[in-house]
């Protein structure tokens, strides 16, 4: 399943509870909120683009950067798992920033927990390393 832009603005509303009676995320007492979401959804994916499964697949020259969300419809770049897990508060946060500082930083709090524990995720590439001194291993510089 591919997340979308309207999915993960369903899912902030819900945590600021903000949905309508009857549990719509578009009504006109969050119209403003879905007018900021497109620009704060951009801004979070570039963030958020590294931990995603996938950023591997996209291995062009120079920095790889995930694709813009032009409307509500369209899918999000990265995996499901952040999109529906980490991407709502991130939201929330920034939409609650001025109206209710609390809210935000709780949600803020909340975003970079779960952010921290995508790095966890995140498999290391490994090399071999280059001994650049010689010898010292083999224990010839151990008397003067």
């Amino acid at each position: 399943m591919a997340t979308t832009a309207q999915q993960v603005f369903a899912t902030a509303m819900g945590l600021m509870d903000q949905l309508s009676p009857g549990g719509a995320a578009d009504s006109p007492d969050t119209r403003e909120y879905r007018d900021r979401t497109l620009l704060i959804l951009n801004a979070l994916r570039g963030e958020l683009y590294p931990y995603s499964d996938t950023y591997d697949a996209d291995r062009r020259p120079g920095r790889p950067v995930a694709a813009v969300i032009r409307d509500m419809d369209s899918v999000i770049g990265l995996d499901d798992h952040i999109c529906q897990t980490v991407l709502p508060y991130g939201l929330a946060a920034h939409l609650l920033m001025e109206e209710n500082p609390g809210a935000a930083a709780f949600f803020q709090q909340r975003y970079e927990e779960l952010r921290s524990r995508l790095a966890v995720g995140v498999p290391a590439r490994s090399e071999d390393i280059l001994d650049l001194y010689g010898g010292i291993e083999y224990g010839s510089f151990g008397r003067w």
